[in-house]
């Protein structure tokens, strides 16, 4: 006999949903996990969540929301380059994961239903606070259930095998026998040599990539899964950030009077467009964006509430200090600034002509941004602003697995049995571009609760 029925390895949304579900079946469940505290990159996270037909949005004033509809969406935004069986089983069960969630206490109110990208109807749905909300609940139902047991401070190093089949883990030089091991450790924001192999996209920013995800997030699960030959998928899949790398801020939504430029000088895009969209479009147009800016705007600047962690880069002193070091680019004219900067000067020139135009009659010709947000750049000096893609949010990268979260094989694509996975460390679900707020967190609360089922349902 195993010494559990399932262990779990890794303690963040994703986990504890797979160990609630497998005990809530009568499976003996062992929750392992390397850091100190659970929770994982969930707890730090804004936790939410996205779901179609869900009755949040029916009071917000978007009834008739459809899991097909979010299915259509997803793919389409992804040019189907995603896993669509994944897809389907993720869509079909948000709303109902939700409700789940929601049966353990946690709160999504109507009013923090919204839009995180181009989707016809508001999917992301903010829980009252946050993920560390989430994972308290998530928390408690396992300290309710005596089948479950949280071992922290233990990083599992191997899977045992016995033929090609998973039997159990390895941490700290022994080993714990299990009918079904379900890895659940996120993604690898914290390992720059994966970042590196596995998001080339980073790459183009040189120096100073980094990720909000905790120190834990080191691709382990990843590694011991690929070692009892597991396939994985999703190259350059996740949720890049661009960045002025003043400092590590986390800065999803910037000042949408910013004007953004490519090397030719043009713009390429509504500079109130979520980050979702901009990153990949500046990805597109070149290795560097730019952000262009003047004296008024820089006096007048105040930063984003939505800053996660401080003030942000966008506030009149921080800019006015970056630009004494030299990292704010600044001119008295807007050719001397595109020499700076190297960017097309004539291109340039024609640009901010053109958007000062624009501002002047309060409507941008090019990508129609709301009129609120032209602001002439005019008064010198002008000020340049390179961004680059160095923040890792969530890493896409990962293990292949079915709708039913078996973890597939390189070789033939088939499940290796005992071995199931969930949330960031899984690769099928994510696509070529973040679908938006709740896509990561949505998934691995889904596909916990589906890797719970299944590993119970498979060894019963």
């Amino acid at each position: 006999m195993p010494d559990v029925d399932v262990v779990v390895v890794g303690s963040g949304a994703a986990g504890l949903s797979a160990a609630v579900t497998a005990a809530d079946l009568g499976a003996s469940v062992l929750v392992v996990d390397s850091a100190d505290r659970v929770g994982g990159a969930s707890a730090l996270s804004g936790g939410s969540f996205m779901a179609a037909g869900t009755a949040q949005q029916e009071a917000a004033g978007y009834p008739g929301d459809t899991a097909d509809d979010f299915y259509d969406y997803y793919l389409s935004f992804n040019r189907w380059d995603a896993n669509p069986a994944v897809v389907r089983r993720f869509c079909d069960d948000a709303a109902p994961a939700l409700r789940w969630l929601e049966g353990l206490g946690v709160e999504f109110r109507p009013e923090n239903v919204y839009r995180a990208g181009l989707e016809p109807a508001p999917r992301s749905h903010r829980p009252t606070g946050g993920g560390l909300a989430v994972v308290q609940a998530l928390r408690s139902a396992c300290e309710k259930h005596p089948g479950i047991e949280i071992a922290l401070g233990n990083r599992v190093d191997a899977l045992l095998t016995e033929g090609d089949r998973v039997v159990g883990v390895r941490a700290r030089n022994e080993g714990l026998t299990a009918h079904s091991v379900v890895i659940t450790t996120g993604g690898f924001g914290s390992n720059p040599e994966l970042v590196k192999m596995h998001y080339p996209d980073t790459n183009r920013a040189g120096e100073g990539v980094w990720s909000p995800a905790p120190d834990t997030c080191l691709g382990d699960g990843l590694k011991i899964a690929e070692a009892v030959g597991a396939g994985a998928t999703g190259t350059n899949h996740g949720e890049l950030l661009l960045s002025t790398g003043f400092s590590h801020d986390l800065e999803p939504f910037v000042p949408g009077w910013l004007v953004y430029v490519t090397d030719r000088g043009h713009r390429f895009v509504n500079e109130l467009g979520p980050h979702i969209v901009i990153t990949p479009l500046a990805l597109t147009h070149g290795d560097s964006c730019w952000a262009i800016l003047d004296e008024a705007a820089r006096s007048s600047a105040t930063g984003s509430a939505d800053t996660r962690f401080g003030a942000g880069s966008w506030t009149a002193d921080t800019l006015l200090a970056e630009a004494s070091r030299g990292r704010v680019l600044t001119a008295q004219t807007i050719p001397e600034l595109a020499s700076k900067a190297g960017i097309n000067p004539v291109g340039l020139a024609a640009t901010v002509a053109r958007y000062n135009t624009n501002c002047a009659v309060g409507l941008d010709s090019q990508f129609f941004k709301d009129p609120s947000a032209l602001k002439p750049i005019s008064s010198p000096p002008f000020y340049a602003v390179r961004l680059r893609p160095m923040v890792v949010a969530v890493t896409g990268y990962g293990l292949m697995i079915d709708p039913d979260a078996r973890v597939l094989r390189a070789v033939d694509a088939g499940a290796i049995s005992g071995l199931y996975a969930a949330g960031e460390v899984c690769g099928s679900l994510m696509g070529a571009q973040y679908v938006g707020g709740g896509n990561a967190f949505g998934g691995a609360v889904v596909f916990g609760r589906i890797a719970g089922r299944t590993a119970v349902a498979d060894h019963q």
